[in-house]
């Protein structure tokens, strides 16, 4: 009791935690608050920014190697491939490699230059050309990126080329003609050289000689499996030919049995030796006609018959084993001739591809050496790097971008980073309560009942005439909409401890934030906890409780201010309870100040001595001048804010109303509350609580 009767300003802060004092906490709820606004803005952001990289036009990406050695390292000492040379001289040869002089040339070799465009061309290549240093190595790679695979490969051989020319030229000290002759000469060589294995390349694919799947392969394979098949035919054969040696010779059961193998004839000999025991006693201790005797001997003969059948059983086994082993072994006779056959026929395409092959080879060796002789003419002198290639670039097998992977993991990204902050920007400019901890922050008072919104399936489970929150309330006693009007109540009438409180004002800030539900549903959970009850709708404009009990008088609250019919004689009985209401007429409104009349504080009075509650069902008070005076009247008065749509500034505005005009505000009611809205400072946890109610 206590509790409900300290000033909001008195009550101490609750210890915070280390996720409220991080922001966790907050985040957390304004994730469940928002939570369908954050997926639907994440999916359609995560939608389309994959649908946008996954549009975009394929590129091509080409790599070639360089392999740079400053001139004081390679004089000095050997470097091993991947060395790394020192920081300052390679980072020359990298801004070397990024020189608009080098794309220029470029340009120029792909036939791109003219004209007043000739800055734009080179811009265009340097965006599409990227030069990378491998690691700590002296590696340095030329990735170059087009919509076509061979404008790629073609772009990243190109400016590797350039390169070496230009150092080159650079290492035979200046001389033009040479350094012009060597140029042509080593871009001749390796034109010869790509394009001899290009022709081996196609003869491969055109002939199908497809490297590690050849006919030799196939060929080989025959070959083992028909030595297989001749040795288990060997085996077949040769056990067969010494099962009928030891049965022709006589020879004992295990013997045969061994050779046989057979896994049924073991336990069956097992048992013959164990019933020879049993016989030899047997005879010991009775005569050749007692029955025990005469048994053995016919389990003896049974089980020798069935001896004779298993040997001859496995001995037919054995026979068909060795035919079969034979029939296989012709088989892979007939497919080796058919696969030498193959063989030979292919024999002059591997020989063509090999020669083809070698030329290629050669090729590439004589551009190497060539190059490897051009480097070896440089000057002592000379102060240029030197560079040699490491690899031209591969034809590119698939496009690089776009990646599926990076388009899903960046769609993922945007969808989380877009929804999170859509819902934190509409969170920040929302100034409406959502719950008890939003109502003492933006209001500065607490919520004396959050009362839970009725979801419409459980609403559909209602007779239709009772689909409203107050019969709800009637035909679900033990849900968690129910306990929160008890609760509401509980609060009203123990909220004083100097007096008793009879007359409490229901009101709102604004319409539409349900004080009229509120005020009948109140009504009628006390007249279900034995209080005589009286609503008085004190709202004549709307006069929304006649809908609510659906009712239609002649004689309202008007006519008993005007003194036209005692209160007794207005009173309606709730149909669904054992509440009172006193119900505006159906054509009662009236420009007079009744409720400021001599009248109503007579009418107000009676109820109080007759009835142990009386709710005042105001109009909202920012919105109609006669609920200041009926807050006034009133033990204490109860606003009414539904949750997430009722503005805080409109509450403070309500507030300093009601206590302007003498009223004393006992706490806000939170309406319509979602369950993913609220937290524990709400006087239900009904989200967490679902166990002790029998609906939700």
């Amino acid at each position: 009791m206590n509790v409900m009767n300290t000033p909001p300003e008195m009550t101490p802060s609750a210890p915070r935690g280390l996720a409220d004092v991080l922001g966790v906490t907050t985040a957390m709820q304004m994730i469940r608050r928002r939570l369908s606004l954050i997926l639907a803005v994440g999916v359609a952001a995560a939608v389309i920014t994959f649908t946008i990289m996954m549009l975009q036009p394929a590129t091509y990406t080409a790599s070639s190697l360089l392999m740079i050695t400053p001139r004081e390292q390679s004089q000095t000492a050997p470097t091993a491939i991947g060395a790394a040379p020192p920081p300052s001289a390679l980072e020359s040869e990298i801004e070397l490699l990024r020189s608009p002089a080098l794309m220029d040339d470029l340009a120029e070799a792909l036939g791109m230059r003219g004209g007043d465009a000739t800055d734009a061309v080179e811009m265009d290549l340097a965006s599409v050309i990227d030069i990378e240093r491998r690691g700590n190595t002296g590696v340095i790679e030329i990735r170059a990126r087009s919509g076509s695979a061979e404008r790629a490969r073609l772009i990243a051989n190109t400016y590797a080329d350039i390169y070496l020319t230009g150092q080159l030229n650079a290492q035979v000290g200046g001389d033009v003609q040479s350094s012009t002759i060597a140029s042509e000469r080593l871009a001749q060589l390796r034109e010869d050289a790509q394009e001899k294995q290009s022709a081996a390349d196609a003869f491969r694919a055109e002939a199908g000689l497809n490297e590690g799947s050849g006919v030799e392969a196939a060929l080989g394979d025959l070959q083992a499996q028909v030595q297989q098949a001749q040795n288990e035919l060997n085996d077949r054969q040769s056990r067969y030919r010494r099962v009928q040696e030891l049965r022709n010779s006589g020879a004992s059961l295990d013997a045969v049995a061994g050779a046989l193998n057979s896994s049924t004839l073991g336990p069956l000999l097992q048992r013959s030796t164990e019933l020879d025991r049993r016989l030899e006693d047997l005879n010991q201790r009775y005569l050749p006609n007692h029955p025990d005797v005469v048994a053995a001997n016919a389990e003896r003969t049974d089980l020798d018959t069935r001896i004779q059948r298993e040997i001859q059983r496995a001995s037919v086994e054995l026979t068909d084993q060795a035919s079969a082993a034979r029939v296989r072994l012709e088989s892979l006779q007939q497919s080796l001739r058919s696969t030498s056959g193959d063989l030979r026929g292919t024999t002059g395409a591997s020989d063509r591809l090999r020669e083809l092959e070698q030329e290629a080879l050669e090729s590439r060796q004589v551009y190497e050496g060539f190059l490897q002789r051009q480097q070896a003419i440089i000057g002592q002198g000379a102060s240029a790097a030197d560079a040699r290639l490491l690899s031209y670039a591969s034809l590119p097998a698939a496009p690089s971008s776009p990646q599926l992977r990076l388009a899903l993991a960046l769609a993922i990204a945007a969808g989380l980073l877009l929804g999170l902050g859509a819902g934190a920007l509409i969170d920040m400019f929302d100034q409406s309560v959502k719950n008890a901890d939003d109502l003492e922050a933006k209001v500065g008072h607490k919520a004396i009942a959050s009362i839970p919104t009725i979801s419409k399936r459980m609403m559909r489970q209602m007779p239709p005439a009772e689909r409203h929150p107050s019969g709800y309330l009637v035909g679900r006693p033990m849900s968690a909409f129910t306990e929160a009007l008890r609760v509401l109540r509980t609060v009203i009438v123990y909220s004083k401890l100097d007096f008793s409180v009879k007359v409490v004002a229901v009101t709102s800030a604004l319409p539409n934030e349900g004080k009229t539900t509120i005020s009948m549903c109140l009504a009628r959970v006390a007249a279900m906890s034995g209080q005589k009850v009286c609503v008085v709708d004190c709202d004549l404009r709307m006069q929304s409780i006649n809908d609510v009990i659906d009712i239609e008088t002649d004689v309202g609250i008007l006519q008993v201010l005007a003194g036209e019919a005692p209160w007794r004689s207005a009173i309606v009985r709730d149909p669904n309870s054992d509440a009172h209401v006193l119900p505006v007429a159906t054509a009662g409104f009236t420009p007079r100040d009744v409720f400021g009349s001599e009248a109503m504080s007579t009418l107000i009075a009676d109820l109080r001595n007759h009835y142990d509650l009386v709710v005042l069902d105001c109009a909202p008070i920012l919105a109609v001048a006669e609920t200041r005076i009926l807050v006034a009247q009133a033990d204490t008065t109860v606003l009414v804010a539904r949750s997430g749509k009722t503005p805080a500034g409109a509450l403070r505005a309500a507030v300093l109303q009601t206590e302007g005009a003498g009223g004393s505000v006992l706490g806000i009611a939170l309406n319509c509350v979602l369950p993913h809205w609220q937290t524990y400072t709400d006087s239900l946890y009904f989200d967490q609580s679902k166990s002790y109610y029998s609906v939700s």
